[in-house]
């Protein structure tokens, strides 16, 4: 009821009205919008995409099943999508004004229905925690510390070879800004 003293709506993550669990099976349903009508707030789902890996199994990789149990099941007023044609489409299915005559592909998901018909062949292995290494486990040397090393004791503080940069391995390549642009200009000529 507070945030009705300042705004008509509310948008809400879809993992806060249908949670998945670390699979992307749908598990639970939450009762939040409910209790956000009830507050008299308009509710709006976000961010749904087409792409199959933003979505749980249970939508069968179809954005339109996921929008129309949100819709229908969920009871959100709207959603936000990354693809407007798919949020219009749904918008404009004639399934939709069916009634008790709606074909069953338009019939929202069971909750945690396609986690229960799924096996436990085909779920992934649930993996044991690895165990601590031990010092005597590991092969590799611990690596030198970056600390900077100290100059050799047979330098002078006269020298100033301490004051040159240390010379590296890497060959330097010097470019020239002129072959570029004599190149470009016989290339010109000869065309």
């Amino acid at each position: 009821t507070d945030i009705k003293s300042f705004a008509n709506s509310v948008v809400l993550q879809k993992k806060s009205v249908y949670p998945t669990n670390s699979d992307l099976f749908l598990t639970v349903s939450t009762n939040i919008v409910t209790t956000l009508h009830h507050a008299n707030l308009s509710v709006y789902a976000q961010t749904f995409s087409n792409e199959f890996v933003s979505q749980a199994w249970d939508f069968f990789s179809d954005p339109t099943v996921e929008i129309n149990t949100f819709v229908q099941e969920g009871l959100v007023d709207g959603v936000i999508t990354d693809f407007p044609k798919t949020a219009d489409r749904y918008r404009r299915n004639k399934c939709l004004t069916m009634g008790d005559n709606m074909p069953v592909y338009m019939l929202p998901v069971q909750i945690g229905g396609l986690l229960q018909a799924v096996t436990k062949d085909y779920l992934p292995p649930a993996s044991a925690p690895l165990p601590p290494l031990k010092e005597s486990e590991v092969k590799e040397p611990p690596l030198p510390s970056a600390s900077p090393s100290p100059t050799p004791s047979g330098s002078s503080a006269g020298n100033n070879s301490a004051a040159q940069s240390p010379k590296n391995a890497q060959v330097k390549v010097t470019i020239s800004f002129l072959l570029s642009p004599l190149a470009v200009l016989v290339a010109c000529l000869l065309l």
